[in-house]
């Protein structure tokens, strides 16, 4: 399956004792500094998202411990203006508490996860730099 940055949308806890050998000490050797990690796994990633100098990452490992995506968490109001745009735009009525910029360790491409805030079950919605929906794997 493509790297595509929107599994968080339907992300599963986990605990660590359940990640892969591979993922879990990948994590701690390329992060040492982590501190507060959480799992969740999504498909065949598994994800961390962690502390580190007083900022929240993420980090995505595929079973065989390679990183698949980086991120970490910015401001609602560093947005850029084609997201905004697209967020008030197709998600008028939503309230989105959180931001996170996604970098596809593969290719590069940056995307943007906005997390929904207004009900118990959160909602991830994925766009491109420039505002583009990314569509919800199936």
């Amino acid at each position: 399956m493509a790297l595509l940055p929107g599994p968080a949308a339907h992300a599963q806890a986990m605990a660590a004792a359940d990640v892969p050998p591979l993922a879990f000490g990948a994590m701690f050797q390329q992060y040492p500094q982590a501190r507060q990690v959480t799992w969740r796994r999504f498909h065949d990633w598994y994800q961390a998202s962690y502390t580190q100098n007083q900022t929240r990452r993420l980090v995505r490992f595929s079973m065989e411990g390679d990183v698949e995506a980086t991120g970490q968490d910015m401001a609602l109001t560093a947005l850029s203006l084609s997201i905004k745009h697209t967020l008030t735009t197709y998600y008028p009525t939503r309230a989105f508490c959180r931001a996170i910029e996604v970098t596809n360790a593969r290719t590069g491409g940056l995307t943007y996860e906005m997390a929904t805030c207004e009900t118990a079950l959160s909602r991830t919605i994925t766009l491109t730099a420039n505002g583009r929906k990314i569509p919800r794997p199936q």
